[in-house]
């Protein structure tokens, strides 16, 4: 049973959590019908995105095992057969369906977008250097759109600039964090991970990073201006994932749940928001 529960990676979850940021920014999170569907399209979505990470370790089993981390994963120890987890990415996958088209058809179109992209991400994009981190990256976005449509919102064109430059920061953090554990066995593991560099990967955080924070202080302008005083806190959060990152922890869950610093001032700047917007 933990071997099941593992494969969905429940701790990812957490990502998902992107779909309420239309209706929070937008002062509409607790609301009836924001409330009434909360639960459901953050299921769903999840289900869709559990699916994925199932197809993704089906695919990648012979490379996961030469991975110092993943191995431990169940499909590739052996744990879970590849029947049964095709079986169970299929099972999640139509209840993500099924669920999304009650909400609606346009959530349910962004549910199929980001199957599609994730798909493509797994079969062949990730062999692509920089455009597998825009495929990362593009996950984000489309959480942030599939909210909007869920709950009726519509975002701010900065407010989808800052999530598309801060997710770029999360899927380049993610890269640096392989690349500086597994060394010398990169070429084991996947071969487009050789033509990043540690230095080109830092290059990209730090452009990324100073995009993000430009394109929220002028969200903060456009859209509410007491929230331009959260600048400094996002400034330092952006801060500390680029220092963890280059301590080969930049795996977005990872680094949001192991990391206390990080945590905490991810909690300040959503109680300084809740506290502006509410």
């Amino acid at each position: 049973m933990i071997s099941y529960l593992k494969v969905l990676r429940i701790k990812h979850w957490i990502k998902n959590l992107f779909l309420f940021a239309a209706p929070f920014f937008g002062g509409k999170l607790f609301e009836e019908s924001t409330l009434h569907l909360a639960l459901p399209a953050f299921i769903s979505f999840s289900f869709c995105a559990s699916s994925i990470y199932i197809f993704n370790d089906i695919r990648d089993i012979e490379r996961d095992r030469v991975h110092p981390e993943k191995r431990n994963r169940p499909i590739a120890s052996g744990k879970i057969r590849k029947n049964i987890a095709y079986l169970l990415s299929a099972f999640l996958f139509s209840i993500s369906l099924i669920l999304s088209f009650k909400i609606g058809f346009y959530f349910f179109y962004f549910i199929i977008l980001y199957f599609l992209v994730q798909v493509g991400y797994s079969i062949y994009l990730k062999t692509i250097p920089i455009l597998d981190i825009f495929c990362i990256a593009s996950g984000f976005v489309i959480r942030v759109l599939a909210g909007s449509a869920a709950f009726n919102v519509e975002p701010s064109r900065w407010l989808l600039l800052t999530m598309f430059m801060i997710s770029l920061v999360l899927a380049t953090g993610k890269r640096l964090g392989e690349v500086s554990l597994l060394e010398d066995k990169i070429a084991e593991h996947r071969n487009s991970l050789n033509s990043y560099s540690i230095s080109t990967l830092n290059e990209i955080l730090v452009i990324s990073s100073s995009a993000a924070l430009i394109a929220y202080s002028l969200y903060t302008v456009e859209q509410f201006r007491k929230l331009i005083y959260t600048v400094p806190v996002v400034t330092f959060g952006l801060f500390r994932y680029l220092m963890i990152s280059k301590q080969g922890m930049g795996d977005p869950t990872k680094a949001m749940t192991h990391d206390k610093l990080l945590a905490a001032t991810i909690l300040i700047w959503l109680l300084l928001v809740w506290y502006m917007r509410y």
